[in-house]
């Protein structure tokens, strides 16, 4: 594990920025019992909990539960949009409204665990690029921009595949680069079979963030030895 680069800083920025890519680690494997201290809080098992100490593969952390959330939020958005499709202007109000509702969610449920891991700038981009990607869909619905009406699966897409790369540049992190990959290739998808467009779409962003949820995957090469070795 790789320590922080200046161990004095109150901050968290340069911890992560400054992160390298850990080539001892697997980009991503099934979830061991090794959590750090400042993990092991707010923590859900599913079945019986384990003994003091003690973890199974069957647990969310709360950056777990975060992601978990999302998953299930984009795939009601797009999955709807998709089978169900109803009146632009209202999905833009429903879909809005949802959005803002899940992202104060888990911004809350995910904060401690960005504070406790230095990891407060990735909070910070992630509700920046949701807000970005809103402000963007509703203006070309209630605008009627015909290139952002066209595009908005690219657009999230894109906008996702932007959020990963950076995020796996300032962790360290070889799972999220792989992540951005996959986004790519969903961009080319919609491209190739327009018909399901918010189902590629609504498959692509869900199944990644179900992925990371339900996998451990090298995030953990940006967290300080101060706080992993606890």
């Amino acid at each position: 594990m790789f320590e922080a680069r200046n161990s004095n800083d109150k901050g968290d920025c340069g911890v992560g920025l400054n992160a390298q890519f850990d080539q001892s680690v697997p980009p991503i494997q099934w979830k061991r019992d090794n959590l750090g201290t400042d993990e092991r809080e707010g923590v859900i098992y599913l079945g019986s909990a384990p003994n003091p100490g003690q973890y199974s593969s069957l647990y969310y952390t709360r950056l777990d539960q975060a992601l978990m959330l999302w998953a299930i939020a984009t795939a009601i958005i797009f999955f709807t949009a998709q089978f169900h499709a109803f009146d632009w202007h209202h999905q833009a109000r429903a879909w809005s409204a949802l959005s803002l509702v899940i992202l104060a969610a888990t911004s809350v449920r995910a904060w401690p665990w960005a504070v406790a891991l230095q990891l407060r700038w990735v909070a910070y981009l992630w509700a920046g690029i949701t807000l970005l990607g809103l402000g963007l869909t509703d203006y070309g619905v209630y605008r009627s921009v015909g290139p952002i009406l066209l595009n908005l699966c690219p657009l999230w897409l894109g906008l996702c595949a932007v959020g990963y790369g950076i995020t796996a540049v300032g962790m360290g992190s070889r799972a999220l680069i792989g992540i951005v990959a996959l986004h790519g290739l969903a961009i080319g998808g919609v491209k190739l079979w327009p018909a399901a467009l918010f189902g590629i779409t609504g498959a692509a962003i869900a199944g990644c963030l179900l992925l990371l949820a339900q996998l451990e995957w090298d995030h953990r090469a940006s967290i300080p030895r101060a706080v992993t070795s606890k």
